[in-house]
């Protein structure tokens, strides 16, 4: 069903009111834009579903407080930039939410799965993303488009089914909950701080501190403007060219104009805001100028990332998980790190829901020399006490 009018979908929501679960998918471009141009939304539950027009329909009402319901699971595959697009249309995020791609991790069918591809495992069935490229804010769309559309939420329904399933007789479907979390906390989804931005831009550990204050600034609005025009920041300014503004500080357009990079027609339209971030800089007295944060470039004990990342790779292979669910390498180098450093363990990432007793405790065991590592008599490596 393709929904192009009030009527059809107030009816189409009333359909939906009794259902205690709602499969949810969106479609989407973000090229150009500071924010995801929304093209369609998909959603349906027991025999009822829909590709919901948001370009046609200049009230999404009846959908969004649907979509609110905090009775109703709302299913997602991959959900991060759908629900970045739903928790702004709805101003909150829509907890209850269960997300495929991590339950079928969880489960032991792998990291990043394709929807094409947790279809096959768990229905058998090949479906076919031929409309994968297809510019969804073009009109009209053809059956086609909407047919493709539809069935990413058709298939989501017997896919979690099959997927809790599993999940429960692992008894694995708290980590599910653990591992949306984030999907249901407001910080989530908030924008940016236009105040950090600077810290994304390569090379700034050259700058002096005086700079370093100038390119905070001018970096922030940027941001901000970017958000203003929904417009990529690099598209009002490059990283480059704030970097050169920075390092030269211009105090006029004639000195903004000479920047490589720096052109006439943002010069005129936001040449003086620029100017304006510059003169705030140079007024922070300098005993309050910004101190950078250490790089995490801490040096750890040799071979201690690597017989932990071993001892992942036994605890993945007995969970019929992998490695990277559990801990990837990124995240041993800062569990080893805040060991090293005498930080507070009970605060990572690793000591945290089901990953603490998992893993996050043993590793802490074995970093404490409670415990280590041996071949057992089968040829199995293991844990033993010290």
């Amino acid at each position: 069903m393709y929904i192009t009018s009030a009527d059809q979908l107030k009816e189409f929501c009333q359909n939906l009111q009794s259902a205690e679960i709602l499969a949810v998918d969106t479609e989407f471009v973000r090229e150009r834009t500071y924010f995801h141009r929304i093209g369609l939304i998909q959603v349906g539950s027991g025999e009822h579903f829909a590709a919901i027009d948001p370009i046609l329909l200049s009230d999404l009402t009846p959908l969004l407080e649907l979509l609110k319901d905090p009775a109703k699971i709302k299913i997602f595959h991959a959900a991060r930039q759908d629900l970045e697009i739903l928790v702004r249309l709805c101003g909150q995020v829509i907890p209850p939410v269960f997300d495929t791609q991590i339950a079928a991790a969880l489960v032991g069918w792998g990291t990043q799965i394709s929807f094409a591809k947790i279809v096959y495992k768990a229905l058998g069935k090949k479906i076919h993303k031929s409309e994968t490229y297809t510019d969804w804010c073009r009109r009209p769309l053809s059956n086609n488009q909407i047919e493709y559309a539809i069935d990413d939420v058709r298939y989501l329904v017997p896919v979690y089914k099959k997927l809790v399933e599993r999940l429960k007789k692992m008894n694995r479907l708290d980590w599910v909950k653990a591992e949306v979390r984030d999907w249901e906390d407001p910080k989530t989804f908030a924008l940016p701080d236009p105040k950090k931005r600077f810290m994304k831009i390569k090379n700034l550990r050259s700058l002096r501190p005086r700079n370093l204050a100038v390119l905070q600034e001018i970096a922030a609005w940027r941001e901000e403007e970017a958000v203003k025009r929904d417009c990529l920041a690099k598209a009002i300014i490059r990283d480059e060219t704030l970097l050169e503004i920075a390092r030269k500080i211009p105090r006029d357009s004639n000195g903004l104009s000479d920047i490589r990079g720096f052109y006439q027609k943002e010069l005129n339209k936001g040449g003086a805001s620029i100017l304006s971030a510059i003169e705030r800089a140079m007024a922070i007295p300098e005993e309050e100028l910004t101190d950078l944060p250490e790089s995490n470039g801490h040096a750890t004990t040799r071979g201690v990332e690597e017989l932990l990342a071993a001892y992942v790779q036994i605890r993945s292979e007995e969970l019929k998980i992998e490695p990277s669910v559990l801990a990837d390498r990124k995240q041993i180098h800062s569990f080893v790190t805040h060991f090293e450093q005498k930080e507070d363990m009970e605060e990572h990432f690793l000591f945290q829901g089901w990953r603490k007793e998992l893993i996050g405790t043993p590793m802490f065991s074995l970093l404490s020399g409670k415990v280590g590592l041996k071949i057992d008599p089968s040829g199995q490596v293991c844990l033993t006490e010290s």
